[in-house]
């Protein structure tokens, strides 16, 4: 992530807003709690202050309740009765003086009457006596008492005589006074008992409603403290918040510009104004529109600051694309990203600016790489047209040769001589190109993998010569003329000759091919020290300017090459391009429709260093180089008899191993002037292997390694291959390119004659065994074959076998196949080793099942081939039938 990117928060806001807002879930639950606290805390209070009124009420009561009185009231009762009663009983009845005791009966009567009319008549003592039950028997023993008035103030003689039945009622009257004085008492003091409970249980609600209040104001205390810390530490994250975005605002790659609602600029940061060539003067209170507009059909259109709103009001907030303006008047794309926020209550809009130069500039780039791209795939499209049309003749040509061959031996006695000198050249022929289209297409693949270069003192005007040799015959048959016009010989140079011969044999042969009836010239001369220059210049049909545009494009073919069917894969041309820029040289054309071409090459071809010993002369191709110790490293028993007899038909003595390991433990005994080594085998690998010959101590550390693989980029790992091997060849082997290979190995260069077309393998096998071994070695490969397609197709429809038994199988099967020319079979097998090898076992599995479908056609046309193969007479007796 750029420093850009992070000059703006992802979900949209801007710096100048972010952080300085407490967060929503925090704020909204402090209130919520301290709301239900304040709540709770006023409930308390009403309670408490209605507890309060009501112990005040309680006290009042209790401060004038009556059972005090009431109580010493009845006792006193109770008290005056009997005091009445003993006056009663004092008065003498045996004649003696009796007013004084009467007088005292009649005071003690007066005293028990007005104290019984205070009980009943007092509002006091109402209240005391509550109980029904008590104010029943008072009612009774009041009316009792007020009866007796009458007979007390009788005159004296008659209550004399009334005295004693006034004894016997009165103490008939002391029971109930007893009763009455016993449950007044009980009742007030149950009265008493329930005022205290009252007063007791107001006081503990009082004091619950009080611990609940306290504990209410400490937690609203201990709450406002954590609000009062939370806010203080707000306050410091928002200054350093705020001191981060003011750097981020200071500093940022990006213009930050703060607008307000009228559009005015309230502030812009340094990159702003860099970005827009102005200074602070020039943009503090001006309108936006000076500084970004929109590009609309009529033109610019000024952006407003009205506009912004609406754009984040409407939820685009991000790349939003716009025209920047600087001060001195150019124009350039900008990408805004906006948003609101607020500034002393007023809406304020921050907008992020960025250059969009670059960006803009990139994505022109990939557009046109896709353009390109997309122009590719429409050229491969039509390339596998044309190469699908150039692929039906040889093929069409070799099975209609196959179809004659299938008739002569059913109706000829003897038809080896016919086989011989009429339909094997035809079938030759007819490989050959197809063996070139598809070293086209290997070409590029090598090309894209990387270009090995093998510079070495070579005659270039040899070269020149061969190529203009080998391209004569086919000259003729056209009618035209083909001379080397060099008017100063080059002589010995510095180079890849593989590589030049290719791209000027291919220049050479398409002038051939586009020239009827004219001439063809090939001049080569050096610009300077360094650099030489190749000319082809024809009198041919010529190219259309478009059709010269494009010449150098991989899968183009020219409307000329269609229209009159001149035979060609469309990469030719292509092919050459990347291998002259792969020598750092240059490479063009120059053509009039109607008159011809000139195609030219310039590459740096420094002469040979004369001061050097001169090599020897290599020996011609169809030489066999000098006799060498070579040894053979391969783990298909096929393939090492094929190379063993190439190599032996040509005086080489040669030594086998059958995997890496065998191979350095052959490496460590004796000494070799070659190693073919397999790159891929069980036990040890090829690669691994060379690697342990260069590193070891032993007799072959600096001996020339060629790597023998069947894969296009020389085996599974390019890059480990190229640094571990000198070179690479492919199965299967090329009599011509191993015979290079061995005289490279005595300072020899095969540059005397061009390099013919690798044969088909049948053909190379063939001509390097008798006919009775080949058809061994065919009826050997058929058999194994059938037998391990059958196995690797019923080892991959299920669960895989445990080890690398598969991927070996399939491996030494695709060597095989491609030893024996079976070149279908072969690249299946080779693209399902690379499946299985990557663990892709669905496509591997698939692969393989497409290849058990394939093999017996190709089974078929092997077999005819090898039927083909002439018989003598001892193997006809060996074998009848």
């Amino acid at each position: 992530m750029t420093q850009d990117q992070h000059s703006q928060p992802a979900n949209g806001t801007t710096p100048l807003d972010t952080g300085l807002r407490a967060p929503g879930p925090l704020r909204s639950g402090a209130v919520f709690r301290m709301a239900i606290l304040g709540l709770l805390l006023a409930i308390s209070a009403i309670v408490v202050i209605y507890l309060l009124t009501e112990v005040r009420g309680k006290l009042a009561e209790l401060s004038s309740s009556p059972q005090d009185n009431v109580q010493w009231t009845l006792a006193q009762t109770e008290v005056e009765f009997l005091e009445f009663v003993l006056a009663a009983n004092r008065v003498p009845l045996d004649g003696s003086p009796a007013a004084d005791g009467l007088r005292q009966l009649r005071l003690r009567y007066d005293i028990l009457y007005s104290r019984m009319r205070t009980i009943q008549d007092g509002e006091v003592y109402r209240k005391g006596f509550s109980d029904p039950g008590l104010i029943r028997r008072l009612s009774l023993l009041s009316a009792e008492v007020y009866e007796l008035a009458d007979r007390i103030d009788q005159p004296n003689v008659r209550l004399l005589a009334d005295l004693p039945a006034l004894r016997s009622d009165l103490t008939k009257l002391r029971a109930q006074v007893r009763i009455l004085m016993t449950e007044g008492n009980r009742a007030l003091s149950v009265a008493s008992d329930q005022a205290r409970r009252g007063v007791s249980l107001v006081l503990t609600r009082l004091v619950i409603a009080a611990m609940v209040l306290l504990v209410t104001v400490a937690t609203m205390a201990i709450l406002f403290r954590r609000t009062a810390r939370q806010s203080e530490a707000r306050l410091r994250q928002n200054l350093v918040t705020s001191g981060r975005m003011e750097a981020i605002f200071a500093t940022s790659r990006d213009g930050i510009a703060v607008i307000n609602a009228a559009g005015r600029i309230i502030t812009l940061n340094r990159a702003g104004y860099e970005m827009f060539g102005r200074t602070e003067a020039d943009t503090s209170g001006k309108s936006i529109a000076t500084l970004l507009a929109k590009r609309t059909d009529k033109g610019l259109e000024a952006v407003t600051g009205r506009y912004l709103f609406d754009t984040v009001a409407a939820g685009r907030k991000t790349a939003i694309r716009r025209v920047g303006l600087r001060a001195d008047g150019t124009e350039f794309p900008v990408e805004l990203s906006l948003n609101i926020s607020t500034h002393e209550r007023t809406p304020i809009c921050v907008c992020v600016i960025r250059d969009n130069v670059h960006q803009a500039t990139v994505e022109a780039e990939l557009k046109d790489s896709r353009d390109r791209a997309r122009a590719g795939e429409r050229a491969k499209a039509r390339f596998l047209g044309v190469i699908s049309h150039e692929m039906r003749t040889p093929l069409n040509g070799i099975l209609g040769t196959i179809a004659l061959i299938g008739e002569d031996l059913d109706t000829r006695e003897n038809p080896v001589k016919e086989l011989r000198d009429t339909y094997l050249p035809v079938l030759r022929n007819s490989a050959r190109i197809l063996l070139s289209l598809v070293n086209d297409v290997l070409d590029i693949t090598q090309i894209e993998s990387g270009i090995r270069l093998s510079a070495r003192p070579f005659d270039l005007d040899a070269l020149l010569s061969d190529l203009v040799a080998a391209e004569q015959g086919q000259a003729r048959i056209n009618g035209n003329t083909l001379q080397l016009s060099t008017l100063t010989p080059i002589g010995r140079v510095q180079g890849d000759p593989d590589r030049l011969r290719q791209v000027v044999g291919n220049l050479l042969t398409n002038a051939v091919k586009f020239t009827r009836d004219g001439r063809i010239t090939l001049d080569s001369f050096r610009l300077n020290n360094d650099i030489v220059e190749i000319q082809i210049l024809d009198t041919g049909f010529g190219m259309t300017e478009q059709e010269l545009s494009r010449v150098f494009d991989d899968f183009v073919r020219t409307d000329t090459a269609v229209t009159r069917q001149i035979q060609g894969s469309g990469l030719g041309l292509g092919i050459a391009r990347d291998l002259v820029e792969a020598m750092n040289g240059e490479i063009g054309a120059e053509s009039v429709e109607g008159e011809g071409s000139l195609f030219w090459i310039r590459v740096p071809l420094k002469p040979e260093d004369t001061g050097a010993t001169p090599a020897d002369p290599a020996p011609p191709l169809t030489q066999a180089p000098r006799s060498s110790r070579i040894l053979v490293v391969e783990d298909n028993a096929t393939n090492r008899f094929i190379a063993r007899r190439l190599l032996e038909n040509d005086g080489h003595r040669v030594s086998e191993a059958v995997n890496g390991a065998e191979g350095v433990e052959e490496a460590m005994r004796s000494a070799f002037d070659l190693i073919l080594m397999d790159v891929s085998m069980p036990v040890m690998d090829g690669i691994t292997a060379a690697q342990e010959i260069r590193t070891r101590p032993g007799p072959n550390t600096r001996t020339r390694i060629v790597a023998l693989t069947a894969q296009v980029t020389g085996g599974m790992d390019h890059v480990r291959t190229a640094r571990a091997m000198d070179a690479v060849l492919h199965k299967p082997l090329d009599r011509h390119q191993l015979r290079q290979q061995i005289a490279m190995v005595h300072g020899g260069q095969v540059v005397t004659a061009p390099a013919p077309a690798p044969e088909p393998p049948l053909a190379t096998l063939v001509q390097s065994v008798d006919a009775a071994t080949a058809r061994r070695l065919i009826d050997g490969y058929l058999k194994e074959t059938d037998e391990q397609i059958d196995h690797l197709f019923r080892n991959t429809r299920g669960p895989r076998p445990a080890g690398p038994d598969l991927v070996d199988t399939i491996h030494a099967l695709a060597g095989a196949a491609a030893s024996f020319g079976v070149r279908g079979l072969h690249q299946l097998l080779i693209r399902a080793e690379l499946a299985e090898r990557a663990g892709d076992t669905t496509t591997a599995s698939r692969l393989i099942a497409r290849a058990a479908r394939t093999w017996p056609a190709l089974r078929d046309e092997i077999r005819a081939t090898r039927d083909a193969l002439p018989v003598d007479e001892r193997e006809s007796t060996d074998n009848p039938g």
